[in-house]
């Protein structure tokens, strides 16, 4: 019989997985009490690929890589797991070959719950069986594309940044950022990275229908050696051709985001994608500054409301004389998320003392029924007036000519 204290150990470890947040405690509990301890040594090969296995698998300590093979003799790692992570989900669903192996890469301590256990708590009409499913087949994407790009990596690869903000909350800024990303993952199949930055409450992957398992700030500990890899493997596929990483999970991890994670991010992930799109959060914290900094590409939104046009302003005026960044970064955009407004583009132009780039006019239902079924108005609606004028913005991304990341000294005074 499990001691009190192991079993609030492994409660601890189930709650912590995404994919039973929603389950009741009683639910947590019941799963805590099922799982059986195993010891792996280094160099086991815990699950093969192709074949169909019987439980999924729980990291207490030591590290495992995911590795898939296409050939004999051409093997990827296409992920690293640590404490806390878990893999085999596939097991799940019943008769689904592994999509890669999992080797041990030093001894590892792991708990392991069967399928018959799960299926026991987690029942046909669940919505957690509904989102493990969806975790399969995104998992399986991911790979089949990090195993892609694997084959087109280039140590001096060149990446863009580009990040999306507004001064306001309900701009319509995550909206514009993940569709900005599917259009360009459209385009360029697994090169552009939407890194979700909407602090402390990030919701890119709810906005796109898809299931987070992990984040940057999970990884906030890692080694300049393993980071890259960790952070593939909590990058999420989307249908579109995009990835996805979350930048948190819960709220309270939005304290591990600081301006050197994120620094030591950009600069990871910049080497496999060639775009990396950025949600920044409403606040102008150091974290956002550093990557306003970094960012060839800032879009700026704003709509028709006389004190987010007030805001703007002065956050234009910080971007020419403190932050150094010229005018000709910025694509100004003028979200209307109303169907009227007493302030039309004109009033807009002469309140921030420039030009409007891009005008998105308000598509009422489409907008609506994007964000119930989370899928991006430029895959529902492609030939949408709206979505035409986003994939226009995401081409513009695409054909200027890249610049080197400013690196200008930010005061003390304006980064706290």
């Amino acid at each position: 019989m499990t001691e009190p204290a192991e079993l609030e150990k492994r409660l601890e470890l189930v709650q912590g997985i995404s994919i039973f947040f929603t389950l009741p405690d009683r639910d947590m509990r019941r799963l805590a009490r099922k799982l059986e301890p195993r010891h792996v040594a280094d160099g086991d090969e815990i699950v093969k690929q192709g074949d169909v296995a019987d439980r999924m698998h729980i990291i207490v300590s030591g590290r495992c890589e995911v590795r898939e093979s296409w050939a004999p003799h051409h093997t990827v790692t296409v992920a690293l797991l640590g404490p806390g992570d878990f893999f085999g989900l596939s097991a799940l669903k019943g008769g689904t070959p592994q999509a890669a192996s999992v080797v041990a890469v030093e001894p590892c301590e792991l708990l392991e719950l069967l399928t018959d256990d799960i299926d026991a708590v987690l029942t046909e009409d669940s919505p957690v069986r509904a989102d493990v499913e969806r975790l399969v087949e995104q998992r399986r994407e991911t790979i089949e594309h990090l195993v892609d790009r694997a084959h087109e990596m280039s140590a001096t690869h060149d990446g863009r940044i580009v990040a999306v903000y507004s001064v306001k909350g309900g701009a319509g800024k995550t909206t514009v950022a993940v569709n900005v990303a599917a259009a360009l993952g459209q385009r360029n199949r697994g090169e552009c990275l939407l890194l979700d930055l909407g602090l402390p409450y990030n919701h890119a992957a709810l906005t796109a229908n898809l299931v987070p398992t992990s984040s940057l700030a999970a990884h906030e500990r890692a080694s300049e050696a393993e980071l890259e890899e960790m952070l593939l493997s909590a990058c999420i596929h989307h249908p579109t051709g995009m990835m996805l990483l979350p930048g948190a999970l819960r709220v309270e991890q939005s304290e591990l985001i600081t301006p050197e994670l994120v620094e030591r991010a950009m600069k990871a992930l910049m080497r496999t994608f060639p775009y990396l799109v950025i949600d920044l959060g409403v606040a102008m914290s150091e974290a956002a500054l550093s990557v306003l900094e970094r960012a060839q590409r800032i879009i700026l939104l704003v709509t028709p409301e006389l004190t987010t046009l007030k805001d703007t302003k002065e956050l234009i005026e910080l971007f020419r004389t403190v932050l150094n960044i010229p005018d000709g970064s910025i694509t100004l955009v003028l979200n209307r998320p109303r169907a009227t407004s007493m302030v039309d583009r004109n009033d807009v132009e002469r309140s921030l003392g420039r030009s409007v780039d891009v005008e998105l006019d308000h598509d009422g239902y489409r907008c609506d029924r994007a964000a119930v079924t989370g899928e991006p108005l430029v895959a529902a609606f492609p030939t949408s007036p709206l979505a035409k004028k986003v994939k226009a913005l995401a081409m513009a991304l695409e054909t200027e000519p890249k610049a080197k990341p400013r690196n200008p000294q930010v005061p003390e005074r304006v980064a706290q």
